[in-house]
């Protein structure tokens, strides 16, 4: 077996076991450098990381996962050696595009300026942004609009809490597409600020220009729409201008802390406009969400950060702008006390005593996870480890098959021996099946997420 056929094996393996975001943001950008064949029956597969913090994140995470996977199709012991991935010095495209440095620069510079002037923050972008089950639909709706604006999705409305996102995956968005176009026409603001920069325009009777800025967008992005609500003069405004884009064909990417039904004195005309998008809401982050987002935080900041420090930080604090208050805190002391930060040190700072203190369960159990997904459908877990094939009783032990596949990397034989014996292709079927339908059924990404939800409450799962 050659180092590319092996690849794609522990590939399809691992996006079975983990989820996608996790695979999209940990695994997928992995490239498979050599396989090299010892005596023995000994192999050693290198692997090429994009950056030192990756290679550390998959050292700590997947490498165990990748290694026994591999180990299992070679037949042998294989050592897997992660490093740093080198990029290929392109020598014949020099020669062939003398100015083909300068042109590259050039553009960067060029996008650069365009990110500045539409007001994008250079920390909100796609490559920064951790996905997880709670965000990934969004995440996938405004990777679609940036690498097709305006073609797809016309408008999206994305919705949810303080501090789960909004903001940079809109403006992640807006950096994507002048990356494609840097001389489109991006305006970002919140509503607020258009607010009053309609209310100044008026004043200052400058409003034609005020209309050529938003109207001739090929990208407006408004964050915290709601606040237009209840303001009769602006949301006729925002109605025209939302009108005069669309036409256009450009995208429209708004947030809000709630759906449109819930904005207080919003228009019927917008309601109705805000509900023809696609409307998609990002939930509060998750355990392992809070800690990828703190260690990206931690690498941005340069801060060392161990994975246990980060944990421990992240069962006891939901709130992202809290934990990102309390790294910097983190990050003072450790300069002051010139001592690495520890769990013990994070501990300090949360003011509690060890015994108070949340720390991470340990991974998840099937039977735990056929016991919550029994509960929610009403039914016994008996019943899921059985041959009735009742509509409702299917569906159950399908989401019970995905949720063991993705939630504890379960292999498929031991699903099927938890589930009554079952082969491992009717494991493969109703896995896929759901995974599937997770991307277009929004009554079963409800009822996915509440198992989730349950199965999380009082603690959280560490995948190994």
């Amino acid at each position: 077996m050659d180092k590319n056929s092996l690849w794609a094996q522990i590939l399809a393996e691992l996006e079975l076991n983990l989820s996608p975001g996790n695979f999209a943001t940990w695994i997928n950008p992995l490239r498979v450098s050599n396989l090299e064949k010892k005596q023995d029956n000994r192999f050693i597969l290198e692997i090429g990381c994009p950056s030192v913090f990756h290679k550390n994140q998959v050292g700590e995470r997947y490498q165990s996962q990748i290694q026994e996977i591999a180990e299992r199709f070679l037949g042998g012991s294989c050592e897997i050696r992660l490093g740093i991935e080198q990029k290929e010095p392109k020598e014949k495209e020099a020669e062939n595009n003398l100015f083909s440095i300068d042109t590259e620069k050039t553009a960067l510079e060029a996008y650069q300026r365009s990110a500045a002037k539409a007001g994008l923050s250079p920390n909100f972008t796609f490559e920064n942004f951790a996905v997880s089950p709670s965000n990934e639909v969004a995440h996938a709706a405004a990777k679609t609009a940036a690498n097709r604006p305006g073609e797809i999705y016309h408008l999206i409305f994305i919705y949810g809490g303080v501090g789960v996102g909004k903001t940079h995956l809109m403006q992640a968005a807006g950096h994507e597409i002048l990356k494609k176009f840097p001389d489109a026409r991006i305006v970002y603001c919140s509503g607020e600020e258009f607010t009053n920069e309609i209310i100044e325009a008026i004043r200052n009777k400058t409003t034609p220009l005020f209309r050529q800025k938003y109207r001739k967008a090929r990208a407006l992005l408004i964050d915290d729409v709601q606040f237009i609500g209840g303001k009769e003069i602006v949301q006729q405004e925002f109605f025209h201008t939302f009108n005069a884009v669309q036409k256009e064909g450009g995208q429209i990417i708004l947030t809000s802390d709630r759906v449109p039904g819930e904005i207080k004195g919003l228009e019927d005309r917008l309601r109705s406009r805000f509900e023809g998008g696609l409307v998609v809401d990002i939930q509060k982050p998750e355990f392992e969400l809070r800690t990828a987002i703190l260690l990206i935080k931690a690498q941005e900041k340069k801060i060392n950060l161990p994975m246990r420090a980060a944990q421990v930080l992240a069962a006891n604090v939901e709130s992202v702008r809290a934990m990102e208050g309390v790294l910097m805190r983190l990050y003072t002391e450790e300069a002051a006390k010139k001592t690495p930060i520890t769990e013990e040190m994070v501990m300090a700072i949360l003011g509690k005593i060890n015994s108070e203190i949340k720390t991470p369960k340990e991974r998840l159990t099937s039977k735990q996870i056929v016991a919550a997904t029994a509960e929610y459908f009403q039914l016994k877990p008996q019943d899921l480890k059985g041959s009735r094939r009742v509509k409702l009783l299917a569906r159950a032990r399908q989401i019970a098959m995905y949720l063991m596949r993705k939630e504890i990397g379960l292999p498929l034989t031991e699903i099927g021996e938890v589930l009554g014996g079952r082969d491992h292709s009717t494991i493969i079927h109703g896995a896929e099946k759901i995974s599937k339908e997770l991307a277009e059924s929004d009554p079963l990404r409800i009822d996915v997420n509440n198992i989730r939800k349950s199965l999380y409450k009082n603690g959280f799962s560490l995948q190994k």
